[in-house]
């Protein structure tokens, strides 16, 4: 029997991607891009927090609200070292 993923997992499963794929590579970013990266990343957990609140499907939601704290602690993180 083959598994198909609920549509709105497989959404969340998407978005997923492309919040990540949104990140930016470099190993010393200047003081602005640390603000710019930390404004984003808040703004990528509002997002996250928002689509969750607006989703049925639990499982999906839980994804979404975990990844909303993921960017939300990369983010503090971000705003200490300024």
């Amino acid at each position: 029997m083959t598994w198909i993923m609920p549509r709105t997992i497989s959404k969340a499963v998407v978005l997923a991607t492309d919040l990540t794929r949104e990140g930016r590579a470099g190993t010393s970013p200047s003081v602005d891009e640390q603000a710019d990266d930390q404004d984003a990343l808040s703004a990528k957990a509002a997002r996250c927090r928002r689509l969750a609140a607006g989703i049925s499907d639990r499982q999906a939601a839980d994804v979404l609200s975990s990844m909303a704290r993921t960017y939300q602690a990369a983010a503090d993180r971000l705003g200490t070292q300024g």
